[in-house]
Parts: C-alpha cells; structure tokens; sequence
C-alpha cells in the first residue's frame, strides 16, 4: 500500500506556514507515522528539511522512512536539541497535547534564541479524514475482526474463562493474518458485561447469562473496531428488552449519519429514544468516536459535540445499555462517513430484534 507522505507533510506546513510557525516537533507515534511511515521509537522535526530522530535500535526501520534518518546515540531527545541548535529555526511548533514539559523545557533550552510555539491537532484534524489507501487497510482490518469473531461465536468456547478466550481471539487475529489486535480484547460475561471497559478475569463462561465481545484488527497500523453481545441459553426478558432498545438506537443512528450532520445530532437520534424507552440512564457514554492509526481518535460522537462530520471519517456506532447486576449490551459497527449516508464496514452477524 502505497501512502503519500510528502503530501502529508505539505499540508501540515502550509497550515504552520499561515501561522508564521516555520517547523514542529512532532513526537506522537501516530501522528510521526502518518507523516512518514516510521513505526519505530523517535520524533519527527517537520521543516523544509524532515528528519526521524530515533537511536541505533530502529536503524533499518527508519531507512524506509520518508524523511532523512538521525541516529542519536544519546536519546531522540538529545538529537532533536541538538538538531534545533543547529538549524536555529525562529518559530517551531510543537505538539502540546503529546509533549512533556520535560521535553519542552529542554527544547527551550537548545534553542533560547527560538520561539517554541504550542500547536493542537495540526496532524490530527488531516488524519480525520481517510483516503482511499486508508480505507482499504482499515477495511482488511474490520474483515479479520469479523471473521474471528464469528468463527468464535461458531466454537464450543462453553467452559473458558474470560482471559482464555481473550487469548483465544487474539490467536486468531494473527492467523487471519492481522499484525495484532487494536486494543485489549474485552470479554465480559454475566455481571461484568455491565462495564463498558471490562478487564477480564478468571470467571468462567457457562450459561445461562450474557456475554460481551469487544475485539478489533491492527492491519499496517490501521485499526476497527467491533462489538457483539448474545445470550447462552434461552434469553431472559431483560436482554430482549435491552438487546431491542440497542439495536434499534443503532439504526436511529445510522439513518441520520452522513456528512454534513453534527455528531451531536447523531448521537442524540440514538440517546433520544433510549430516553423515550425509559432506559437513557442506562446508556452512560458517547455513541462512538473515531478510528484510524489510533484506536479512539476524531471525531467523537457524543452529547456534547458539535463538530460537523466529514465524508472520509471512519467512526464507530455503538450504543450500549448497562444494568449493574445483570450485565449489559452493547451493538458497535465500524462505519465510514459519505456524503450520501453511513456505509458500515462491519459485517460479522448479529441477532435480529425480532429472532428473540
């Protein structure tokens, strides 16, 4: 897959350039890969000239890197001060969110005569965005997550503790030739799946009761993102109210997801009949949020979100209900944002409303 990473880096300096800003310190890992390719350990200084400043360890790796490769032997840090010192910028960036204030200070110190400038989601808000090349691997990725999922779901998997399925599915990935998972694979069962980021344990899985899978597929860096929630044993009524309710604030959702829409707006299509149902209590995060190099990333879809959705974004919609003593559900398709609606990459089955 072939990335344009000279016109990443373009676009990054035209929006510093507008701002007077002649150069940033890019030191997210993401953000440093997206830019560059390097998947390695090290920092990006963004100028006229690009350089990855990394150490002896990534070596080869940052040869196929598109930028000129500085090997320092005392730490990235150190080479990016001394790389500052020597090309004397007047105005440089770098990213507040990300860098130390051990970092910063030791860049001030390297370049007195230099104005350090604190900059917020340049690289990120061009990431928001997925180009074609993007989408096929996040697409790859979100095919291995739907196979392996459903393949479980397929097996006698009765009998397992959390953890060992959790090993189980991780194995899987890498077979259906993912380079890892996206995140720490959640398996909740029974009372546990009433915690939207469950850590898994010991318990056993064997019914009757509710069992939550939350997995996702790393594919050259790229992730999804996926949710499935079913019942062992004949269903009680609480999961098919439950079950229901999600399942049909998932649709509300989608029906109204496309570009041009507030992600206030398609949040508030799944939260407003959740609270007509009586359940909104239940449902205690945002409807989804971003996914790209990093497992959360822009754009968030939540209550208290304005920002307006771009065709290209790739987002989860995953609304989820949680009832502490019983358990919980939770529906998440992995969705790419177009101009004309939602297309939702996520294919692996899920129960339809009216099978239960």
């Amino acid at each position: 897959m072939v990335m344009n990473y000279s016109e990443r880096q373009q676009q990054v300096m035209a929006t510093l350039a507008a701002e007077g800003i002649e150069g940033l310190v890019v030191v997210s890992p993401a953000n440093v890969r997206y830019l560059t390719g390097f998947a390695g350990e090290g920092v990006l200084l963004l100028d006229e000239k690009p350089c990855i400043v990394t150490d002896g360890r990534y070596q080869e790796e940052g040869k196929r890197a598109k930028a000129e490769l500085v090997i320092a032997q005392n730490g990235a840090l150190a080479g990016l001060c001394q790389l500052l010192g020597e090309r004397k910028p007047g105005r440089v960036g770098f990213e507040a969110d990300h860098t130390t204030v051990t970092w910063a200070e030791r860049m001030r110190t390297a370049v007195e005569e230099a104005e350090l400038v604190p900059t917020s989601s340049v690289v990120e808000k061009l990431r928001a965005c997925k180009d074609d090349e993007e989408l096929a691997l996040i697409r790859r990725a979100a095919a291995i997550a739907d196979m392996a999922l459903a393949d479980f779901l397929a097996s006698d998997f009765e009998g397992m503790t959390e953890r060992r399925v959790a090993l189980a599915i991780h194995g899987a990935l890498l077979d259906l030739g993912a380079e890892g998972p996206a995140f720490d694979i959640i398996v909740a069962f029974g009372e546990g799946a009433a915690e939207p980021h469950h850590a898994n344990t010991d318990k056993v899985i064997s019914g009757p009761g509710v069992l939550l899978l939350d997995i996702g597929a790393t594919v050259e860096g790229y992730r999804s993102d996926l949710t499935r929630t079913v019942f062992l044993g004949p269903p009680d009524d609480t999961f098919r109210r439950l079950y229901r309710a999600a399942w049909e604030a998932q649709r509300r959702s989608l029906s109204v997801l496309r570009a041009g829409v507030s992600s206030r707006e398609v949040d508030n299509a799944a939260r407003s009949f959740l609270a007509d149902e009586g359940l909104a209590e239940y449902f205690s995060h945002g409807l989804g949020h971003g996914v790209g190099l990093e497992i959360h990333e822009a754009p968030t879809l939540g209550p208290t979100r304005d920002d307006t959705l771009q065709a290209g974004q790739v987002v989860t919609v995953e609304p989820g209900l949680y009832l502490p003593g019983w358990g919980g559900v939770r529906i998440e398709d992995l969705v790419i944002v177009r101009e004309d609606g939602a297309e939702v990459v996520s294919a692996a089955p899920k129960l339809a409303p009216d099978a239960l």
